[in-house]
């Protein structure tokens, strides 16, 4: 809901009505906007972005917008940033295009960009003890795109080795990709599915699929006898 100074201290200029309600109540950041602005909000998802704070408002032709420092960037945290314009009448853009995710890593600085986790992953065990894995991924609102996809596992010892990838499947475009392995040995196994760009990073993700492998056939059914019937 857009208050009654939002309109006045953005886009009508210094009007009593936006000196009392808007100029004073937000320390002076909102001011005359002649051919409009463009404006900053701040969420913790895209579905969740926080419209009634501003923590920031530009020159509709200026290119780059700053954070203001007060706003606080936890560690191990996601931010999505989303820019509206307004005209200088005060009608406002709803559009969702214009948004970026930040994500801080666990140091507190701004995380490399990196592709996004994948997604629908499942393992089925086929015939000769082996295993073959499904996942997806979707390029919606991925922060950079990917090359190719890193599998590792744990060799049924329950510590998965991110050091050496057991193999990597190429990214080709948003659809379902397979990985199938050797034969394996009867035991539980871990596989965990990364994404890396063409600037060889890779995602964190630590999201594993686990499968029990065994070598033991169904017992047989025996017919003991038929009747015509």
């Amino acid at each position: 809901m857009e208050t009654a100074w939002f309109k006045e201290a953005l886009f009508n200029g210094i009007t009593a009505n936006a000196f009392k309600l808007g100029t004073i109540l937000t320390g002076g950041w909102f001011w005359v906007r002649v051919a409009g602005c463009s404006i900053l909000y701040r969420g913790d998802s895209l579905n969740n972005i926080d419209f009634d704070n501003i923590p920031a408002v530009i020159d509709i032709d200026e290119e780059t917008i700053d954070v203001p420092e007060y706003l606080p960037h936890e560690a191990d945290t996601n931010y999505f940033y989303l820019v509206r314009r307004a005209n200088i009448c005060g009608d406002l853009e709803y559009t969702l295009t214009a948004a970026i995710k930040i994500s801080i890593d666990s140091q507190g600085n701004l995380a490399a960009a990196v592709p996004n986790d994948i997604f629908l992953a499942k393992a089925e065990q086929t015939a000769g003890n082996k295993v073959i894995l499904f996942w997806f991924y979707c390029p919606l609102e991925q922060k950079s795109p990917p090359a190719k996809f890193n599998v590792y596992y744990d060799n049924a010892t329950g510590q998965i080795d991110y050091e050496n990838a057991v193999s990597s499947v190429s990214y080709t475009g948003k659809t379902f990709y397979s990985y199938q392995t050797d034969s394996l040995d009867a035991g539980r196994y871990l596989f965990v599915i990364r994404t890396e760009n063409q600037q060889e990073t890779e995602n964190d993700s630590f999201e594993h699929i686990a499968i029990d492998v065994t070598d033991s056939s169904p017992v047989q059914i025996d017919i003991l006898s038929a009747n015509s019937v």
